[in-house]
């Protein structure tokens, strides 16, 4: 095979991968998310992630009285343990099933009540006025169609909103441009349409729970009027 062969043959596979790519249907999807998550969170022993609850949820819900609270992307449950052992009634649900399963066994090991599922973002039932806290840590920019929709509807009134995530400047300082929120985008989701009060907004360094680097990240509390 000459040289013009080969570079007409690697890109035709490049071309069939990429398809292959759009092509996904949901489940394989996710299958990959799972996949991932479970290999990060429970298999890989190098990964660096913070193993204790997130710096934010703590200082925000040791100012609120215990109810029921949702943890978004829960992964092993180090934030929903900790609200657990707090006493709030703690749901939570996440893809990958063997780092749920890890969240379960120590929570039976500690005899605390925790709710889980195995769910993505967009297929959980989120629920009408339920939970008086949700946490979305590090699950994205709520770029999901309808989901912030979803968590307005389901959080109660007085009902508090715990964000952080990385900032864009972040996925650029990583080589990845596409990656992190831009700026304002994740609290003018709430602002515009009116119905919530923003307690804290920030976009500074801090260090990631996943990583463990310092990075530009946003940090968001909100409560529903």
């Amino acid at each position: 095979m000459n040289l013009g062969h080969l570079i007409f043959y690697l890109i035709l596979i490049s071309g069939f991968q990429l398809c292959g790519q759009a092509t996904l249907t949901t489940e394989e999807r996710n299958q990959r998310i799972r996949d991932r998550w479970n290999r990060s969170l429970v298999d890989d022993t190098n990964y660096s992630f913070n193993k204790a609850a997130n710096n934010l949820l703590v200082q925000t819900s040791s100012s609120v009285k215990p109810g029921k609270a949702l943890c978004v992307a829960m992964g092993q449950g180090r934030n929903a343990l900790f609200l657990a052992r707090n006493g709030w009634e703690v749901t939570g649900f996440d893809l990958a099933d063997r780092a749920v399963a890890q969240a379960k066994a120590k929570a039976l090991e500690e005899n605390l009540s925790l709710t889980t599922h195995i769910a993505s973002f967009k297929n959980f039932e989120y629920g009408s006025e339920q939970w008086d806290l949700i946490s979305w840590l590090y699950g994205g920019c709520l770029n999901i169609d309808g989901i912030s929709a979803k968590i307005k509807e389901s959080l109660k009134p007085g009902g508090l909103f715990i964000f952080e995530f990385f900032h864009r400047e972040a996925g650029i300082s990583m080589d990845r441009p596409s990656f992190g929120c831009t700026t304002n985008s994740i609290r003018d989701m709430f602002v515009h349409e009116g119905g919530f009060e923003i307690l804290l907004y920030e976009e500074k360094e801090g260090v990631a729970d996943y990583g463990l680097d310092k990075h530009k990240l946003i940090y968001m509390v909100i409560s529903k009027n």
